[in-house]
């Protein structure tokens, strides 16, 4: 039999050992290792937990990491994740970002700056830089204030103007007691005063024309249909004021060539009479006899 040198066969073992090591090393590190066979890749916890393990990338830069971290628990890295571009982002097997759109089931966001919106639609209310608002509760719209008195509003500190509906009736105007212009040109063709008191044109200089298609009527609430204009009281043209009465005027202020017309006209009577000296009431003399 021959006899084994144990010295030989130590050495012959720690040989192989080395090369076995060197073999094994060399499959988990060289750049072709072929990873087919394994099912998963797990990282044991140890000592401090499973915080900071995962993939890193070292020796061409700085070191590339795919890691584990905690607070909140999360998987991090400090590269990019270059997706397809068929390919989303999911959660709960749920779409939530693809290449161009945000999935369906995204609800809230604080987006502070986009590009072009294009058929935008909100549901609920609307606050827009804290001036122009939308309340669901009212269904009212208002800019410069939160609590418009219409259906829409437009407020500044001195002055709200309102648009409203009640049954039967539309609203347009101040709510405020400020005077309401009607403007074309940037040139004032109606206003409507605080007071109730309305010009047509604009009192600083506009020569503006009115014109009337149809009848007019002045404090009274139905128009003879045989009258273009009517009236419940005196009328004034060319400076020299028309009314009607049973006799000469006892009080007042007139002016001579102003007329009152007789009520009461019978047979030899007169048609009415004239004022032929200014005064209060001024002197009167009667004209045109019925013959």
């Amino acid at each position: 039999m021959t006899q084994i040198n144990t010295s030989e066969l130590d050495t012959a073992i720690q040989d192989l050992g080395s090369s076995l090591s060197s073999i094994i090393n060399r499959a988990l590190t060289v750049d072709d290792v072929r990873m087919q066979s394994l099912s998963s890749l797990e990282f044991q916890a140890d000592d401090t937990g499973i915080y900071g393990k995962g993939l890193r990338w070292t020796g061409q830069g700085p070191t590339k990491q795919f890691i584990y971290r905690a607070n909140p628990d999360r998987i991090w890295t400090d590269e990019s994740i270059d997706l397809g571009q068929e390919q989303s982002y999911m959660i709960g097997n749920t779409p939530v970002l693809r290449q161009t759109e945000l999935g369906s089931a995204v609800r809230n966001s604080s987006l502070v700056t986009v590009g072009t919106l294009q058929n935008l639609r909100t549901n609920g209310n609307l606050n827009i830089d804290e001036y122009v608002f939308y309340n669901t509760d009212t269904e009212s719209f208002g800019i410069g204030t939160e609590a418009p008195n219409g259906k829409f509003a437009v407020a500044t500190l001195d002055a709200e103007f309102v648009i409203d509906t009640s049954p039967g009736t539309v609203k347009l105007g101040t709510w405020t007691s400020d005077d309401l212009r009607i403007l074309t040109d940037d040139t004032t063709r109606v206003i409507v005063r605080a007071n109730g008191n309305i010009d047509l044109g604009d009192p600083d200089g506009s020569d503006t024309k009115v014109t009337v298609h149809g009848k007019l009527g002045i404090g009274v609430n139905n128009i003879d249909s045989d009258v273009v204009l009517s009236t419940s009281g005196p009328v004034k043209f060319e400076n020299k004021k028309f009314m009607n009465g049973t006799d000469i005027p006892t009080s007042g202020t007139f002016r001579q060539g102003d007329i009152v017309w007789n009520e009461n006209t019978i047979s030899t009577g007169y048609i009415g009479w004239v004022c032929t000296r200014a005064g209060s009431p001024g002197e009167w003399k009667p004209f045109g006899q019925i013959g």
